[in-house]
């Protein structure tokens, strides 16, 4: 790798980035060597926050670096024609990352509470991997540089998602025993863990391979170089490969967001991801993982519109409707769920939905711009739902919001803050959630907004039904506050969930600057959505009061199946299983079969003992000949001409004898003359 360090547009942004990924990996460092050497959970815990500390004020700097002196670009080292390990901080990558680092730092101190004796230094290791993993993802210049970190999201998803490798019952998803088309409907955390690798790790094979396809075309990964020069790729790849395969390297690259971000049929990963620890929830559906694919989008799509245009209209506009089909069949399956944090799974998915349609769908426009605003506003009201759900499953001792129903009054502040932090996510006017939800719509077609309005009213819905189960005015059920590192977090993020909502200008006009472009919302679009959402909010009041208040009332014929079909999520899973999942393992268990059939039984107990016995035959075969040859041949034969020699020596002449033995003596006598002269040996 060459040496070198350089810094392009002029600020020090770039160096402020670097410091935080570096940051939050050294701190993952020393925690595995404190753990080595003996470190218990508090020097684990105190070494992450510390270490998302650095990254927190670091990705802070950045950004307001950047309003300072632009885009800025440094440049660590380089492996020619492979690699550049380069950092660039543009408007995008600036919020970005800021948003990650600050949601995680809080995330990492409720962990330290919330976790208790069960944050060993693994929990610490792999939470603190996962955030440097994301700051590099958001940070790099060099897409081979941000897979590096893409996969190291993955790996610590896996790790922690399967946390709880015991698999105790209480840390599953779904309903022991219910089964759909003989499929299982419940899943254990290492079940979950594996899921969440092999869904994910099929969009990341898809993208690898756009990458080499990319690379080879083009001859640098380097997307601010595609960014400064558009015609390259456009030459490389439309000109030179034509348009149906240029589209589809752009749908393998984009594969990756699509299964990162849980987009149909994906999001089947995201939804069993609950295993883990309530703040691996909240670190990966606010902060890290599923974000990285609407990142992906925002970042990569107006980048591949400027170079190839209009003949990625078609496939963008696929990709927009598969994201609004996400957004609409989990907020459905949002509505009967009855487990909290699956419902909160259902919900990110959905409003993943809305990211994703919006950069497609807005590409051309100001698609990324919508998308960075929902991402923002969702994620500090998603982290703050989810970080009340540990608190609140910790106190019922129960992962069913039906088992909840505790009076506000015995936890005023986290039932404040669940319903701030709600109502954002129901687009009640003035939240955050209201102005970036209908940013997002705006950023869509016609048709699209329809749906997308449909959407918004089953999300206020559902997550009004939610927070009526978890808090019932009338309800009898005594709970209790968390202590303080819980506390605050989810306070400070459900009250910015409100005032982001209340200085909404000033944040659009400073992500206007950020990303250069300018949305296009009407004021008669935002009175519909508002309508919606209230909607939403005062008919799922009527049906707490009216049909879900206690024991929901038996229901039969289409009512049952059409309830039975959202509950088990349309089928997705048992379908995927049934389709893909068992075939494969059949296809598995015959390819072991015969291979254990030809290795061990043909070769193993056959070939290689026949093998061996050949051998031995042959071998013993000729060792008995050489033995043969050498004892009933060579050896009488030397012998002989041996004898044969010496008799010749031996031929009976005294003279001969006589003159043998003086030449004998006097060479004896010479040596024996010069030895005692001192000559020596």
């Amino acid at each position: 790798m060459e040496a070198g360090v350089t810094v392009a547009a002029g600020g020090p942004a770039a160096v402020y980035a670097t410091v935080a990924w570096v940051a939050g990996y050294a701190a993952a460092a020393a925690i595995l060597l404190a753990w080595v050497l003996g470190g218990g959970r508090r020097t684990g815990a105190a070494l992450t926050v510390a270490g998302l500390g650095v990254a927190f004020v670091a990705s802070l700097l950045a950004l307001v670096s950047f309003y300072e002196h632009g885009a800025a670009k440094l440049v660590l080292g380089e492996v020619p024609g492979v690699l550049s390990v380069s950092v660039y901080v543009d408007g995008l990558s600036a919020w970005v990352g800021f948003i990650v680092a600050f949601l995680s730092l809080l995330i990492g101190i409720y962990s330290y509470e919330y976790m208790g004796e069960d944050g060993t230094p693994r929990y610490w290791f792999f939470f603190t991997f996962f955030v440097a993993s994301m700051l590099l993802l958001v940070y790099a210049a060099d897409v081979l540089l941000m897979f590096v970190g893409w996969e190291g999201t993955g790996l610590a998803s896996y790790a922690l998602i399967g946390y709880y490798f015991d698999d105790r019952e209480e840390f599953w998803v779904g309903d022991p025993g219910r089964k759909r088309l003989g499929v299982p409907m419940w899943f254990t955390p290492t079940h979950s863990a594996i899921r969440a690798f092999v869904f994910t790790g099929f969009g990341d094979s898809a993208f690898l391979v756009a990458l080499a396809a990319i690379h080879n075309a083009v001859g640098t990964l380097d997307y601010t170089v595609w960014m400064a020069h558009p015609g390259l790729l456009r030459h490389a790849l439309l000109e030179k490969l034509g348009a149906p395969l240029t589209v589809f390297i752009v749908a393998m690259f984009f594969m990756a967001a699509l299964a990162k971000s849980a987009q149909f049929p994906f999001h089947e990963w995201l939804v069993t991801a609950m295993t883990g620890p309530t703040s691996v929830s909240a670190l990966i559906h606010a902060a890290t993982m599923v974000k990285a694919g609407v990142y992906m989008a925002a970042r990569f799509a107006p980048i591949f519109w400027e170079a190839f245009g209009p003949v990625l209209a078609p496939l963008y506009n696929s990709l927009a409707w598969l994201a609004l089909l996400t957004a609409f069949s989990t907020a459905t399956m949002a509505i009967v769920a009855r487990e909290l944090k699956l419902i909160l799974a259902f919900s990110t998915a959905s409003q993943l939905g809305y990211m994703m349609a919006a950069a497609f769908a807005g590409a051309a426009s100001f698609g990324s711009l919508a998308a960075l605003a929902h991402l923002m506003s969702h994620a500090m009201f998603k982290a703050a739902l989810f970080l009340i759900a540990g608190a609140l499953i910790h106190v019922a001792h129960s992962r069913y919001v039906t088992d909840m129903r505790f009076d506000p009054k015995t936890m005023p502040v986290t039932a404040a803050s669940m319903v701030l932090a709600g109502a954002s996510l129901a687009g009640v006017p003035l939240f955050a959630g209201f102005w970036s939800k209908d940013l997002t719509i705006a950023a869509m077609t016609p048709l699209m907004k329809i749906v997308g309005l449909v959407t918004a009213l089953l999300t206020a819905v559902y997550t009004t039904r939610m927070i009526l189960y978890a808090f019932d005015m009338g309800g009898e059920r005594h709970g209790h506050e968390p202590g303080l590192y819980m506390l605050v977090p989810y306070a400070l993020l459900a009250a910015l969930s409100l005032g982001l909502g209340l200085v909404w200008p000033s944040i659009e006009e400073l992500l206007v600057e950020a990303l250069h472009v300018h949305p296009v919302v009407e004021p008669e679009a935002l009175m519909v959505g508002a309508s919606v959402s209230l909607t939403g909010v005062a008919l799922a009041a009527v049906l707490y009061d009216v049909v879900w208040r206690g024991r929901p009332p038996e229901v039969r014929g289409w009512l049952r199946a059409l309830y039975d079909f959202l509950y088990d999520r349309w089928l997705v899973n048992p379908v995927l299983y049934r389709l893909i999942v068992y075939p494969g393992r059949w296809l598995a268990e015959k390819l072991n079969a015969y291979a254990e059939r030809l290795f061990f039984d043909l070769i193993y107990h056959r070939a290689i003992p026949r093998l061996f016995e050949w051998l031995v035959v042959e071998s013993r075969e000729a060792l008995e000949a050489g033995f043969d040859g050498l004892y009933h041949a060579a050896i009488p034969a030397a012998f002989a001409r041996l004898g044969g020699w010496l008799r010749g020596i031996h031929n009976g002449d005294v003279s001969r004898y006589v003159t043998v033995f003086i030449v004998g003596v006097a060479v004896v006598a010479l040596l024996a003359a010069w030895y005692t002269l001192g000559g020596g040996w």
